[in-house]
C-alpha cells in the first residue's frame, strides 16, 4: 500500500462521521415532523370547536347590519342583516357542490345594497344538478344570513373560472372588475333560501372530528418512524 492510498483512506474515514451525522439529523427531523403536524391538526380541531360554539351562539342573537366601513367588517359566521338592494348582475352557478351526497350547484348572486351601494356575494342556496334554474324577483330574496368564506374547490387545469353562469371556481378578481365598488369579503349564506333552492349548511369547511382524525394519523406515522429509527440505531451499534 502506498502513502497516497493510506492518506486517501484516512480522509474517507474522517469524512464518514460527518455524513453519518447529517443523515441522522435528517432522520430525526423526518421523525419529528409527524408529531408537529399532529399537534397542528389537533389545535385546528380545537379552533373549529370554538368556532362551532360561537356559531351556535350567533344563531340565537339578533343580526347586525352589514354596512361598509373602513374598519373591519363582522367576522366570519356572524349573523348579519343587509339593507334592501338589488342584484348587481346574473347569478353564478358553482358546480361540483355536494349536499347530502348529491351533486349540485351553489347559486351565488352579486348583490348591491344600501345607500352606500356596497357589494356582497349572496349564497341563495343549493340546486340539484339537472334542475332548471328559476328566476327570482328581488323582493323574494330576504337578505339576512351568515358571513362565510368564499367557497373554493380543488380544481384541475382547464376548469371554468368566471363571474356568471355555470363555473367551477369564482373569479373574485374579475368579479370586482366587473362590478366596481366597495366589496365585502366572502359570501352571505341566506337563512331562508327561496324555493326550490335548499339552504346551504352554515358550518366550517372541515369539522373538528376531521382534524382530530388527521392528528391521530400523523401521530401513528410518528410512532412508526420512531420505531424504525430505533431499529436502525440499534442495528448500527450492533454492527460496530
Amino acid at each position: 500500500m502506498t502513502v497516497s492510498s493510506t492518506h486517501s483512506d484516512s480522509e474517507k474515514k474522517q469524512r464518514r462521521p460527518g455524513w453519518q451525522r447529517t443523515l441522522w439529523l435528517l432522520l430525526l427531523l423526518i421523525t419529528l415532523l409527524p408529531y408537529a403536524l399532529a399537534v397542528w391538526q389537533w389545535q385546528r380541531g380545537q379552533d373549529k370547536e370554538v368556532l362551532m360554539r360561537s356559531l351556535t351562539s350567533a344563531m340565537s342573537t339578533a343580526p347586525v347590519g352589514l354596512v361598509y366601513r373602513e374598519a373591519e367588517p363582522p367576522p366570519a359566521f356572524t349573523r348579519v342583516r343587509l339593507a334592501q338592494g338589488e342584484p348587481a348582475g346574473p347569478v353564478i352557478e358553482l358546480r361540483n357542490s355536494y349536499l347530502g351526497g348529491q351533486s349540485g350547484r351553489r347559486i351565488l348572486q352579486p348583490w348591491r345594497q344600501g345607500p352606500d351601494r356596497s357589494l356582497v356575494l349572496l349564497d341563495l342556496g343549493w340546486l340539484v344538478d339537472g334542475a332548471k334554474m328559476p328566476d327570482f324577483p328581488p323582493e323574494q330574496i330576504q337578505p339576512q344570513g351568515y358571513r362565510m368564506p368564499t367557497p373554493h374547490h380543488f380544481v384541475l387545469s382547464g376548469a371554468a373560472k368566471g363571474t356568471a353562469g355555470p363555473v367551477d371556481e369564482v373569479d373574485e378578481a374579475a368579479l370586482r372588475r366587473r362590478y366596481p365598488g366597495h366589496w365585502f369579503q366572502g359570501v352571505v349564506v341566506l337563512e331562508n333560501s327561496p324555493d326550490p333552492l335548499l339552504h346551504w349548511p352554515v358550518v366550517p369547511e372541515f369539522m373538528p372530528d376531521r382534524h382530530y382524525a388527521y392528528a391521530i394519523q400523523w401521530l401513528l406515522l410518528g410512532f412508526c418512524l420512531t420505531g424504525l429509527s430505533w431499529l436502525m440505531w440499534r442495528r448500527r451499534h450492533e454492527v460496530h
